[in-house]
C-alpha cells in the first residue's frame, strides 16, 4: 500500500523542519541574568541552606494546585508507572536501532536482558531490576504492558525513516542551578533530541557552532492553557544548563492520552514566557513553604 502524508509523517516533518530562528548568546545571557535577579529576590526570606527544585510537573502544579506540599511524604515503593518511561524509552531505542520491529516484540527481551545484567554485574541500568525480578509472572506482565503502551504511543507518533539522523532517545536530565545564597535548581526531562538541519550560516556573533536540536516531551492527560510556556521551559533549562550549545530550536509535546501533539518554536519571546513562569512558580512554592513553617 502506498504511503501518503500520514499523521506520523506530518509529525516528523513538523519536528524536523529548518529552525525558524536561533537564540543568540546575548539573548540567552540577558534572560539568565533577569531570571537570577528575580529568583534571588523570591527566595530571600528562606533560611540559609533551603533548597527549591523546579521540574515540569511542579511548574504545572504551581498553577493547578498551589497548596503547600504535604509535611510527610509516603515512603517510596516501586509501581508499574515508575518503570513505564525508562523501559519504554529502551523499547523505542531498540526499535529505532532495528533490534525489534515493535515495542511489544521487544518488551520481554529488553527487561530480561536488564535483569540478567544486574544479576551478573550488580549494575542497575534502570534501578528497578531487583524489584521487577522479584515479581510473579502476572505482575511482570502488567509492568511490561504499561511500558509497551507508553512506548507504542511514542514509536507510532513518528515516521522514523524520515529522520536524517537517529534521534537521541532518553539521556540525562537537563539541569541548571541558580547562583544564589539559597539553592534553586531547575530540572527538565526530554524523551528525544532530534538534530536539525539549518538553512544558511549561523547569525553573526553567535559562538555556538554546533547543530541545533528539537526536543520531544511526552506527558499524560491533556495540555493545559499554559502549554507553550511549559514546553519552552524544557528549552530554557537546556539552554541555561549547556551554554556552549545552541538553545533548542523547537519543542514538541505529545499527549498520548488525548491523542494530541503541540509544538512551540523557541525564540526570545518563548524563553521569556518560560522564565516568567519559573519566577511565578518559585514565588508560589516559597510562599507555601513559609506558610507551613510559620508559627501558629
Amino acid at each position: 500500500m502506498r504511503r501518503g502524508i500520514t499523521r506520523a509523517s506530518a509529525a516528523t516533518l513538523e519536528l524536523t523542519a529548518p529552525p525558524a530562528s536561533r537564540v543568540v548568546d546575548d539573548v540567552r545571557l540577558r534572560i539568565r541574568d533577569r531570571l537570577v535577579s528575580d529568583l534571588a529576590t523570591s527566595i530571600g526570606e528562606l533560611a540559609l541552606g533551603e533548597q527549591v527544585e523546579i521540574t515540569l510537573p511542579l511548574l504545572r502544579r504551581a498553577v493547578a494546585h498551589p497548596e503547600p506540599p504535604a509535611a510527610r511524604e509516603e515512603p517510596f515503593a516501586w509501581k508499574p508507572i515508575f518503570v513505564r518511561r525508562s523501559l519504554g524509552l529502551a523499547l523505542v531505542n531498540a526499535c529505532a536501532t532495528g533490534r525489534f520491529r515493535s515495542p511489544c516484540e521487544g518488551a520481554g527481551p529488553v527487561a530480561a536482558d536488564a535483569v540478567t545484567e544486574w544479576r551478573r554485574t550488580g549494575w542497575r541500568t534502570f534501578h528497578w531490576e531487583p524489584w521487577f525480578a522479584g515479581l510473579p509472572l502476572g505482575a511482570r506482565a502488567v509492568v511490561l504492558a504499561d511500558a509497551v503502551g507508553w512506548a507504542s504511543a511514542v514509536w507510532s507518533s513518528f515516521d522514523w525513516s524520515g529522520f536524517a539522523a537517529l534521534p537521541q532517545i532518553g539521556g540525562a536530565d537537563d539541569q541548571w542551578t541558580c547562583p544564589a545564597l539559597r539553592t534553586i535548581r531547575l530540572k527538565a526531562r526530554s524523551e528525544m533530541r532530534v538534530p536539525l538541519t539549518t538553512s544558511g550560516p549561523a547569525p553573526r556573533g553567535d559562538q555556538c557552532a554546533t547543530r541545533q536540536v528539537a526536543l520531544v516531551s511526552v506527558s499524560g492527560g491533556s495540555p493545559a492553557d499554559g502549554w507553550p510556556d511549559e514546553l519552552a521551559y524544557l528549552a530554557l533549562v537546556a539552554g541555561l544548563g549547556s551554554p556552549s550549545r545552541p538553545v533548542p530550536a523547537r519543542v514538541m509535546g505529545l499527549w498520548p492520552d488525548a491523542g494530541l501533539r503541540l509544538t512551540v518554536d523557541i525564540d526570545e519571546s518563548a524563553l521569556e514566557g518560560a522564565a516568567a513562569r519559573v519566577s511565578d512558580a518559585v514565588k508560589t512554592f516559597v510562599g507555601a513553604r513559609l506558610s507551613v513553617d510559620a508559627p501558629c
